[in-house]
């Protein structure tokens, strides 16, 4: 009996096996072992309890050694539940109550004001509309403060956690000391028990220890942060070292329509975990400056203490322009250094994490020390080198996620680094500092090819500026001086052709190279435009998609089910007879468990996400957050911005239309002439060509607005520009020179331009550009021809777009002065009409493509544009946006104030129709698809506040004359009914909407742009379309690879049900081609799969317990059971099969327990089983290319089939002898299997080895259960009888017309 100890280390051996009927079985068992067994099999070493040359260190848990760590435990308990008795004795005494800060994000867009006012036409005013693209945020902010016994006792936990790692390394190598490794077959499989003497102590030591271990891990890691804080002492924010930050979890629930059970889930959520206390927590410690200011950083954010309160560090320079010209002197030094000391540098304070503190932060989740725990048990268990290739496996995993998220961390570093020289007024004298010393108030020299540190308001000069990596507007945008008003500062609004945006780039400052160009420094650091939108990619908000819901259904089902395997294996191991410390069923049990909840879970829905930002960048189209791609796999209205974007981005200038006096002295339209083609042009339109714009010089290059460039362009003038003087205009030859003393930038709200030029004569006049609808209204009635408004939208619908020109002579005598003091608005009244400017929009070449592309994709296209209806109606109809069959209505604002509704078409009935008449007349056209809707801002506006808006969402097509503002209510009225909405712009006033959409991609040359989370180099509409693709692709990936770990887990607990039913184990090559070849293989190979070529009219499903995915997991599950139980009842019944005989072996040892027919049986056929599930979950369906252009997985998949076969088949050989194939017989006379040894010795015959009949026989039922795996999900689970079913039942989502 010590024979047996020495060979396998298992002293239980000796207590299960004294009854008088075991001893008698196995008598004589150790002898035939030592005798019988070859290299194959471990040989030693020797139990060192039965060893005399052997010295045991333990074997009482009263010598000093074990008393030595429970005093330690003993000290750690004590001093802990001492600290927090004391802590909770001082809060009982002095309470101390958080202080709450709230503060409202706002969007890019807001203003301060926050009532909406409207316009002499009854439209909201953009200047004081605002949105919030977020809630108001809540935060709580706890003082605490360290002490000298708090911090001994997180010191007393940290070493806790050692305790653990220290105890787990002795226990190993007491389990391994000594062991053999000489091939396949003895991998190092047990030791000499050194330390403890047996296997029994040695087992129960290393159960307690694991439990311990679980839980003390689990619970650090789930409160990770917060530990450290528990040992400190709530305090006053006047005392305190470290603040505790609360801050309210903000999310987007992505999925309307779901199952009852995550109704349920949410319901007892909501009841366990009220969504008011759902938030996340932060320590942060408290920081000094110079001078003793008491600060602290979150999110980006400086918070300064102040007493027991929390203040947000800004510094206002100033609310009206006014203000701001007001510090033009700049400030003194001593007054810069106390700026400093409240606000900060000014610096974005994101730095890359130290690779280590990645490192650790990515290991240490919940999810790593479930594999650790887990692993474990599989190092512990003799299975030293599986899990050794399990752990590398998760270690590459790991890895990954590092490398991904330390490329993201250098992506947004490169935006956010940026140090350089500024020339400051300081104490009246110009001085060079470091730019993260600048703050606001202070005046800088803004100098030519230089990007701008912060944000700063023009104060004198005029500049050229290149805003796209800001805004992804390709074009360089001309800024001007602010005027000295008492205007309200609206950096992103009115005021942002004063404004330079921090990160943008001066490309040149003033006229000439010795222009003086000042500005002031409105705002630095986080508070800028740049670092609002660093935040918002830093902090986003987090999108709840439907899987991330269902996951912890899905993890719950399979803990369930798990359960009962666990409970059944036990029973299983006790039936079959084997000899077994209990220590041993409990870890073949957990090991199981293990196999069933896959730790990969959550990266498999991850993973195909990877894949695709390479295949998206190798296209032109950069991404900064990988899971919005699996986010426009689900996308179902795509909103498109027009100019620029369907369209071209230039305008070609066509020529105008002016007033013409009829016999009869009424007023008409003439005939198009063109500046560049007529030979006469009336002078007062060829003046207003020439002054009424905003056009710059850079170099010898007109910059500026495209429109007004070409126009500008179109009559041949020059434009002269000097230091010091107003811009002037003149003819070639220098005559009819113009001088623009005074120009009033386009402004979104007017939707108008306006210039006050001095001719020749010293008289003023005004010149006024905009809108034909504006101009309209700004101009006297009577010099409106008749047919204005039919001809502006006829030119419209014929895809022109459309200005008003007009004019006003300031009267006799009007000096500089008075011209200048003129307000806005009565600079822009009184007008006479002069003439309607034409341009042509014409649709880029690609737009056509991508627009049917997306439709034959199921994905509604919706434009959203700031030019008019008519305009949009002719680019929509261009690009197949709206069908050539189908008539558009048009919903306006009539002069009573309320919505009208008229057909866009010019053939069509002009007659005006309320909002309920539409509704109850032509609901059936619109529901199916014959008629469309256009709406203008106003008229939004005005249906949104009556709810209307909700009820014609979905019909409508065209979003005209929208403001930026506006754009953002569209994307987000769309997601509040339940559907997955994109957003493609240029840039600039789409910025607002780009970002509040699931999936924006702006189509802008700078390759990593902070204006919306996709951004394509290439600036095609196409991308768009490339997007879906990758994005469904990379869905259906995800969920392959999901299904892949299910099943895996689902056949590896009846595998391992069968295996303890027989009493046998698989052989370690067996694991190793299961755990490794397969899963490393096929896993990553499935991940190479390609999104299909084009959109097909379904998107993938993105429920884990839908229908699809439960039906193909199951139904291939069940196919397998079926053909594994009988490929076992076939073996059963074949001549010569002797069950394995179980009573004489042991559990332990579990590498002698797979030399048997039924583990050939059993991995031959589940082998198979495993990598066709892998192959058949790829096949792709309409959403990925056929499995069979992933070369890679055809390789593997196929290779393996082919190699499997081939072992199955082959003669005995030493070859076939490394997996254990029957075609050895290893119940043969004198058997090397010390089990079929005492077999024989107790009565049992030799048997055969299997034949190659069987053999051969079992292969083809092998090859029909691939083939009906086949079947099932290319015919049913993903094939014609699914799409059937989804058809008669289909989901319950919002219906629209393409």
């Amino acid at each position: 009996m010590a024979e047996y100890d020495a060979l396998f280390s298992l002293e239980a051996f000796v207590d299960l096996v004294s009854s008088s009927v075991r001893l008698t079985e196995l008598n004589g068992f150790f002898e035939k072992a030592w005798r019988l067994i070859q290299s194959r099999y471990p040989t030693g070493p020797t139990s060192c309890q039965d060893d005399p040359s052997c010295e045991v260190r333990v074997r009482s848990i009263l010598q000093w050694e074990p008393i030595t760590i429970f005093i330690f435990w003993g000290i750690v308990i004590i001093s802990c539940s001492t600290f927090q008795l004391l802590k909770w004795l001082e809060w009982k005494r002095k309470p101390v109550k958080p202080f709450i800060h709230r503060t409202g994000t706002k969007s890019k867009f807001e203003s301060a004001n926050d009532v909406p006012t409207t316009g002499r036409d009854g439209s909201m005013s953009d200047d004081d509309y605002h949105v919030n693209v977020e809630d108001d945020e809540e935060l709580q902010f706890t003082g605490h403060r360290p002490t000298i016994f708090g911090e001994w006792c997180y010191l007393l936990c940290c070493l806790t956690s050692l305790n653990w790692i220290a105890l787990y390394i002795l226990i190993l190598v007491d389990t391994y000391n000594g062991c053999q490794v000489s091939g396949i077959d003895n991998l190092c499989f047990f030791g000499n028990n050194f330390i403890f003497g047996s296997y029994e102590l040695n087992g129960k030591v290393f159960f307690a220890v694991w439990w311990l271990s679980a839980v003390w891990f689990t619970a650090w890691v789930l409160n990770k942060g917060k530990v450290h804080n528990w040992f400190r002492v709530p305090c006053d924010l006047s005392k305190a070292s470290v603040v505790y930050v609360w801050s309210k979890d903000e999310q987007q629930i992505l999925s309307v329509n779901v199952f009852p059970i995550v109704k349920l889930v949410r319901v007892l959520k909501k009841k366990m975990v009220p969504p008011k206390t759902r938030g996340h927590c932060q320590c942060i410690p408290v920081e000094y400056t110079k001078t003793g200011y008491r600060f602290f950083l979150y999110q980006g954010q400086r918070f300064n203490l102040s007493g027991d309160s929390v203040v947000r560090a800004e510094l206002k320079v100033g609310l009206t322009l006014t203000d701001f010209h007001q510090g033009v002197e700049g400030l003194s030094k001593h007054e810069a250094e106390e700026r400093i000391e409240q606000v900060g540098l000014n610096e974005i304070p994101f730095k890359p994490e130290p690779l280590i503190i990645i490192i650790i932060d990515e290991l240490f989740t919940v999810f790593h020390v479930y594999q650790l725990v887990m692993y474990i048990l599989w190092i512990w268990n003799s299975y030293l080198f599986v899990a050794a290739l399990m752990t590398f496996i998760v270690l590459i995993s790991a890895a990954i996620t590092i490398f991904t998220r330390r490329r993201s961390q250098n992506e947004i570093a490169k935006i956010t680094e940026y140090v350089t020289e500024a020339v400051v007024l300081r104490k009246g004298k110009w001085t060079s500092v470091d730019s993260r010393k600048l703050v606001p108030g202070d005046v800088l020299k803004i100098r030519g090819d230089w990007k701008i540190p912060c944000d700063l308001l023009i104060l004198q000069g005029t500049c050229i500026c290149d805003e796209s990596p800001l805004t992804g507007e390709s074009m360089p945008v001309q800024k001007y001086a602010a005027p000295d008003t008492l205007a309200e500062y609206l950096p992103e609004g009115r005021h942002s052709s004063h404004t330079l945006f921090s990160g943008t780039t001066v490309l040149q400052a003033g006229v000439e190279d010795e222009d003086d160009v000042l500005a002031i420094v409105t705002s630095t650091g986080m508070e800028t435009s740049k670092g609002e939108l660093i935040s918002s990619i830093l902090y986003p908000e987090k999108m709840i998609f439907k899987y991330d819901e269902e996951l912890p259904i899905v993890v719950t089902l399979l803990v369930i089910y798990g359960i009962v395997c666990f409970v059944l294996s036990l029973y299983f191991q006790n039936r079959a007879g084997a000899q077994s410390y209990w220590v041993t069923k409990w870890i073949y049990c957990m090991a199981m468990l293990n196999q069933i909840l896959s730790p990969l879970l959550p990266v498999a829905l991850e993973i195909g996400q990877l894949q695709a930002v390479e295949r998206l960048k190798a296209r032109g189209i950069f991404c900064l957050n990988p899971k919005r791609i699996a986010i426009a796999g689900k996308i179902r209205v795509f909103c498109f911005d027009k100019t620029g974007t369907l369209t071209l981005e230039g305008l070609d200038f066509t020529g105008f239309r002016r007033v013409q006096l009829t016999d009869n002295q009424s007023r008409t339209l003439g005939s198009l002439q063109s500046p560049e083609k007529d030979s006469y042009v009336d002078c007062l339109i060829l003046k207003g060509l020439a002054t009424c714009h905003a056009v710059s010089k850079f170099g010898d290059r007109l910059v500026g607005n495209q429109v007004e460039v070409k126009m500008f362009t179109s009559i041949g003038w020059r434009l002269i520009e000097s230091p010091d003087k107003f811009p002037s205009v003149s003819r070639s030859d220098g005559s009819d020179k113009l001088t623009i003393v005074r120009r009033n930038e386009f402004d979104h709200a007017r939707a108008t331009m306006s210039v006050i030029v001095e001719d020749s004569n010293q008289r003023y006049h005004i010149y006024c550009k905009g809108s034909f609808e504006k101009i309209r209204e700004l101009s006297f009635p009577k010099s409106l021809p008749e047919e204005y408004l039919k001809a502006a939208q006829c030119h419209a619908l014929e895809g022109c777009y459309v200005l008003g020109l007009a004019h006003r002579s300031l009267d006799q005598g009007t000096t500089l002065e008075e011209a200048l003091a003129l307000s806005r608005d009565k600079v822009e009244m009184d007008l006479e009409f002069l003439a309607l400017l034409l341009f042509r929009n014409e649709v880029k070449p690609e737009s056509s493509r991508a627009i049917n592309d997306l439709k034959r994709g199921e994905v509604r296209p919706v434009m959203i544009t700031g030019d008019n209806a008519h305009c949009g109606h002719y680019i929509a109809k261009e690009c197949g946006m709206v069908e050539p069959h189908v008539s558009v209505i048009l919903g306006d604002v009539r002069k009573d104030g309320s919505v009208g509704w008229s057909y866009l078409d010019s053939h069509e009935s002009s007659s005006v129709i309320g909002t309920e008449e539409l509704i109850t007349k032509h609901m059936k056209d619109l529901e199916g698809g014959l008629l469309e809707l256009a709406v203008t801002g106003t008229a939004f506006g005005l249906l949104r506040a009556t709810d209307r808006m909700k009820k014609l969402l979905l019909f409508t097509r065209i979003y005209a004359r929208f403001k930026p503002a506006d754009k953002v209510e569209v994307v987000e009225m769309h997601s509040a009914h339940g559907l997955i909405v994109g957003m493609c712009g240029d840039g600039g006033n789409d910025c607002g909407a780009l970002r509040a959409a699931h999936a924006g991609i702006a189509l802008s040359e700078a390759e990593a742009s902070v204006v919306s989370p996709f951004t394509s180099k290439t600036k095609s509409v196409l991308s768009v379309v490339d997007l879906l693709r990758e994005g469904r692709g990379a869905l259906h990936t995800s969920f392959a690879c999901y299904k892949f770990l299910i099943m895996y887990g689902l056949m590896f607990s009846i595998l391992k049900l069968c295996c303890y039913w027989y009493g046998i184990i698989l052989c370690q090559m067996d694991y190793l081609f299961i755990d490794g070849v397969a899963v490393l293989s096929l896993g990553y190979a499935m991940t190479l799969s390609y999104p299909a070529k084009q959109l097909g009219k379904t998107r993938p499903t993105s429920s884990l317990i839908g229908g699809l995915n439960v039906g193909s997991v199951l139904g291939v599950w069940l196919v397998n059971l079926i053909f594994t139980v009988g490929a076992l009842i076939f073996m059963e019944k074949e001549e010569g099969y002797v069950q394995w005989p179980a009573r004489f072996s042991h559990e332990a040892a579990w590498w002698t327990l797979g030399d048997n027919w039924e583990s050939t049986v059993l991995f031959f056929t589940l082998y198979l089983q495993y990598i066709t599930s892998a192959f058949v979950f790829s096949f792709g369906s309409s959403f990925r290319r056929n499995v069979i252009f992933n070369g890679f997985l055809m390789v593997a998949y196929w290779g393996l089939v082919i190699f499997i076969s081939v072992l199955l088949l082959l003669p005995h050989s030493k070859f076939t002898e490394l997996w254990h194939v029957a075609s050895e017989q290893f119940n043969s006379p004198n058997p090397i299997s010390p089990v079929w040894s005492i077999y024989q010795e107790n009565g049992g015959r030799p048997s055969p080895a299997m034949s190659f009949s069987f053999r051969f026989r079992l292969w083809w039922l092998i090859l029909a259960n691939i083939c009906t795996i086949m079947i099932w999900q290319n015919v049913i689970a993903e094939g014609p009888v699914a799409r059937y079913l989804a058809k008669k039942w289909p989901s319950v989502r919002p219906k629209f017309h393409l």
